[in-house]
């Protein structure tokens, strides 16, 4: 490590920082907490000093425990309940749209854990929770989320992949289908999620799940080459690393 930089400023968080995410290009990180903060941390010069500014505070009222940039001014995080929030810098003083997760009959006290945004689909946010819940919102939609996996809304039974937490979702980028780019802006882009029992599965939309991995332990986290979407690499609970190459 050549340099190393800290905010630790009375009133930052109050508690444990749930999740940050780094804006591309790298002068920005948004961090939030189950105290309900939301702040924006910006590295000033060498990147060895660090400035922040709070951007909204729930006063504990919501917690919130997972973020995604969407864009260089907006960001996307998610909480308690399957709900998600949508934040635009341009218009402070709270979200701008929230999707709240009374559709997920019994499931209220859910947590959304991870959220993905695809650079090509900014409409689409993708979440992995309890219960082994994958969804996405479309914000040009109404309150109702599109299931992958998991609890549903007690309409039609949903694919469940796994019953525990779901710890990391994100877009796969490997395919293998050549039309790939024709895919209707209304359909859900392959997912990758990783869970609690052990599972690393790739999910599509109407398809049966695709199960990569299924391990005696944890699966906690996980991240796709971005030269070479066919390699993966997975942190497990078990003090190791797992390498997988898709061919």
């Amino acid at each position: 490590m050549e340099s190393e930089a800290t905010v630790s400023q009375l009133g930052f968080h109050s508690g444990p920082v749930s999740a940050v995410d780094l804006r591309e290009g790298g002068i920005e990180c948004v961090s939030v907490g189950e105290d309900g903060r939301v702040n924006l941390v910006s590295f000033v010069g060498d990147s060895s000093k660090l400035n922040y500014r709070r951007i909204f505070d729930s006063n504990g009222l919501v917690g919130y425990t997972a973020v995604k940039w969407a864009s260089p001014s907006e960001f996307a995080t998610g909480g308690y309940g399957f709900g998600i929030q949508w934040w635009d810098q341009r218009t402070p003083g709270g979200p701008v749209l929230q999707f709240k997760g009374n559709w997920c009959q019994g499931k209220t006290s859910g947590i959304v854990h991870s959220i993905d945004i695809h650079p090509s689909r900014k409409h689409t946010c993708l979440a992995g929770g309890s219960s082994g819940t994958v969804f996405a919102w479309d914000r040009r939609a109404a309150q109702q989320p599109i299931v992958l996996s998991g609890a549903g809304t007690g309409e039609a039974p949903n694919s469940l992949l796994s019953e525990s937490e779901v710890w990391e979702v994100q877009y796969d980028r490997y395919t293998r289908r050549s039309n790939i780019g024709n895919i209707s802006s209304t359909r859900i882009l392959p997912v990758m999620i990783c869970s609690e029992d052990g599972i690393l599965a790739v999910i599509e939309q109407g398809e049966e799940p695709l199960e990569l991995l299924a391990e005696p332990c944890a699966i906690n986290s996980f991240d796709i080459d971005r030269q070479n979407p066919s390699n993966v690499i997975c942190s497990l609970e078990w003090e190791s690393l797992a390498i997988l190459t898709r061919s």
